[in-house]
């Protein structure tokens, strides 16, 4: 792909921006990324990260498409109920940008499976709906100092930081949160809004990243409510008694 055709085809709106240009379009075409999940925000990462242009896209998710879904996971249609979300989503992501190399993986990411996440990738995108999990993504990103787009969505709010070595981990803030004790979105609902707001702000963080550029969500959480319409940007410490804390 040359030059012209970042100026003129299918980038053209993006790589007039100051901030991206022809040069950092090359960076974005040259990027890899892991999204963990494929439900509401991964929805949201993956379709914004391929129409970008990213040139490496893995996704996960073990589920299959149902019904419920189709009011906030835009990746999918009617037609793709009872199919894996992954091999949906693959379709999808390849008919909006050929450009971009999809590989999908039908698995629950875990303490045991982490590696498959964060192997030959240059960051991690956080679209799960459990602690266990992110905290093992969490771990595993610092150990490799790759970072971590944290992202999480419930009812009418949501939040977004981002993780690398050296700053503020999820698990300082988050380490208490048993899953278990959490509300699942079948008793909480969710609007599709707040998963549009949050995913968004992960993929502005993740152009930095790919830009090379510092992200601007360390050591500081985004709390956003669209029921109140408040958006507080919370600064964050790390806690010495964290499991992370030899990364802080």
């Amino acid at each position: 792909m040359t030059e012209k055709d970042f100026s003129t085809g299918r980038y053209s709106r993006f790589v007039i921006l100051p901030s991206i240009g022809v040069e950092g379009m090359k960076k974005i075409r040259k990027a890899r990324v892991s999204i963990v999940g494929a439900g509401g925000l991964g929805s949201v990462t993956a379709t914004q990260l391929t129409a970008l242009g990213v040139g490496y896209l893995r996704l996960f998710d073990k589920d299959v498409v149902e019904l419920s879904n189709l009011q906030r996971q835009m990746l999918y249609r009617e037609k793709d109920v009872g199919k894996p979300k992954v091999d949906a989503a693959k379709e999808f992501l390849e008919n909006l940008n050929p450009d971009v190399e999809i590989e999908v993986i039908q698995e629950e990411i875990s303490v045991n499976n982490v590696e498959l996440a964060t192997d030959n990738v240059d960051f991690v995108i956080d679209a799960l709906d459990k602690f266990t999990p992110r905290f093992a993504i969490n771990k595993k990103c610092l150990e490799k100092d790759l970072p971590f787009l944290f992202g999480a969505v419930s009812g009418l709010t949501g939040n977004a930081m981002t993780v690398v070595r050296g700053s503020t981990c999820i698990e300082c803030l988050f380490g208490h949160v048993d899953d278990n004790k959490l509300p699942s979105s079948t008793i909480t609902g969710i609007h599709p809004s707040i998963i549009q707001l949050i995913g968004s702000l992960q993929i502005a963080e993740a152009t930095r990243l790919m830009l090379k550029e510092d992200p601007l969500l360390t050591n500081r959480l985004l709390f956003i409510d669209i029921g109140s319409m408040n958006f507080d940007s919370i600064e964050v410490k790390s806690k010495n008694n964290c499991s992370n804390a030899k990364y802080h």
